[in-house]
């Protein structure tokens, strides 16, 4: 991925460089349970903007909403979960779409982007209720949207050996009027109504 991470690199250099915020204080965001998601997720976006701001920010973040749940499946493959919701809400600058073989438009991999993971094994996660490594279910979606909205295609995958090969499937996307309204959760910010501006193509393996 030369080209995103190229471009991922110059966003970050040029965050760095205008950066309005010179004095960073420490804040952690505390872990919310989904009952407040609009009050949660503007109080989150403040304490970010608390050690960034630049015209990066403005123009090409916004925040995705991470819910983790409790599933913890005992021995006898019965899931006594206690139900723990962990939401947290995280800034992006670019979304990094999974490409499946299922996979024929730009909302396929937007749907597979915000599908339910489960996390089990070695992914499983701590419960702060049951003390405790958990299974558990993992859901990402998109909050809020920036003005200009940046999206890669995650064209490469690995095999059980570690060898990695290229996706040449094609994603079929619109040239106007790509409408977010259903996969975004907030009520606030940007209308999702995005243009296609530009397309960075990268070739070979």
């Amino acid at each position: 991925h030369d080209s995103q991470e190229l471009l991922a690199f110059l966003l970050d250099g040029i965050h760095e460089d205008l950066n309005r915020v010179r004095k960073r204080p420490y804040i952690e965001d505390k872990d919310c349970d989904g009952t407040n998601d609009e009050g949660d997720a503007i109080t989150a976006w403040s304490h970010y903007l608390q050690r960034n701001r630049s015209i990066v920010v403005d123009l090409f973040q916004g925040q995705l909403r991470n819910t983790m749940t409790c599933r913890n499946l005992q021995p006898d493959g019965i899931t006594r979960g206690c139900g723990r919701i962990s939401v947290k809400f995280d800034p992006f600058m670019y979304l990094s779409l999974p490409i499946s073989d299922d996979c024929d438009t730009l909302d396929d991999c937007l749907d597979k982007f915000c599908e339910e993971e489960w996390m089990g094994g070695d992914e499983r996660w701590y419960c702060d209720r049951c003390k405790c490594h958990v299974d558990a279910t993992k859901k990402i979606d998109l909050f809020t949207l920036p003005p200009i909205l940046i999206v890669h295609l995650k064209r490469f995958k690995f095999g059980a050996s570690g060898q990695r090969s290229k996706i040449d499937r094609t994603v079929q996307y619109p040239l106007h009027d790509w409408n977010l309204s259903n996969a975004k959760k907030s009520g606030g910010g940007v209308y999702p109504l995005y243009d296609l501006y530009a397309v960075s193509h990268h070739r070979g393996n």
